[in-house]
């Protein structure tokens, strides 16, 4: 698609714009769904300066904090939102297009709160929200995704990994002291990671993505959210470790931009036993 025309239901809102859009995807976060009353919407993103509204203008709604969703007064068509998180463009409801068989999504996004009757075969990649637990949440499903992520380690890093002296205590004072950070689908946790802020640097530990969803991305979703975070921060770059013996974990991390930045030992002894790998923040 490359430019287009979109209107509202009674033809009183109008829209044009220019150029190819930024994204087009489907959203299936409970807040869409609730303001078009359907299982999940989809949208295109256009930059500021590339559109404009032909007819007359929207009503506009504040939904949450720094959310803007623009709707027809007449006959009620939702037409576009607007968010604070993407100050440089608006999106579209892909729908209004006058021509919205040129839509071409890409993947379906907020995927995490997607209905359970939906079912969907289109293929397209799937993207969740990272939600960040709080200390008073029951940390057990989270502990047990760590324990059983990190269980192929054993007797074969020397020494053992830290993740037998993890308790649900030590996690709830980790999301509290700093952030942990977790992709759950349904209630059930998918993935997760813990954030420690240190000088310069954002420290990613307990990075773990559940059996049976590896290769889905979601540990490459979370590390996005991770720069998200140190960006709000402050922090320019990203840090994580892995014991020297786990050669696939180095390549794993390398691929995903990473590079080698030191080695350090765990105490007594007197080898190298964890390698640190670092990415400066986009």
């Amino acid at each position: 698609m490359e430019g287009g025309t979109g209107r509202c239901l009674c033809g009183n809102v109008r829209y044009t714009f220019q150029g190819v859009p930024n994204w087009q995807a489907h959203c299936h976060c409970e807040s869409c769904r609730r303001v078009t009353a359907s299982p999940f919407t989809s949208y295109l993103g256009v930059s500021h300066g590339s559109w404009r509204w032909t007819g007359a203008t929207p009503a506009t709604f504040a939904s949450s904090p720094g959310v803007r969703r623009h709707f027809c007064p007449s006959c009620g068509s939702p037409m576009a939102y607007e968010g604070d998180r993407w100050a440089h463009e608006i999106h579209f409801f892909a729908a209004t297009l006058d021509d919205p068989a040129a839509f071409r999504p890409t993947a379906h996004v907020n995927w995490n709160e997607h209905l359970p009757w939906v079912r969907l075969a289109d293929g397209l990649p799937v993207r969740y929200t990272p939600r960040r637990l709080t200390g008073d949440e029951d940390m057990g499903p989270f502990l047990n995704l760590i324990r059983e992520a990190f269980a192929y380690m054993d007797g074969i890093v020397d020494p053992p990994s830290s993740v037998h002296a993890l308790t649900g205590a030590a996690l709830a004072e980790a999301a509290r002291a700093g952030e942990v950070w977790v992709i759950d689908e349904l209630s059930a946790p998918l993935a997760c990671m813990v954030l420690t802020p240190k000088p310069g640097r954002l420290y990613i530990g307990k990075l773990a993505v559940a059996a049976g969803h590896h290769r889905k991305g979601l540990a490459r979703q979370l590390l996005a959210h991770a720069a998200i975070r140190a960006k709000a921060l402050g922090l320019p770059v990203l840090e994580m470790q892995s014991r020297v013996e786990l050669t696939g974990n180095h390549a794993a991390f390398e691929a995903m931009g990473f590079v080698r930045a030191g080695e350090t030992a765990h105490p007594g002894y007197d080898r190298p036993t964890s390698v640190t790998f670092r990415r400066p923040v986009p």
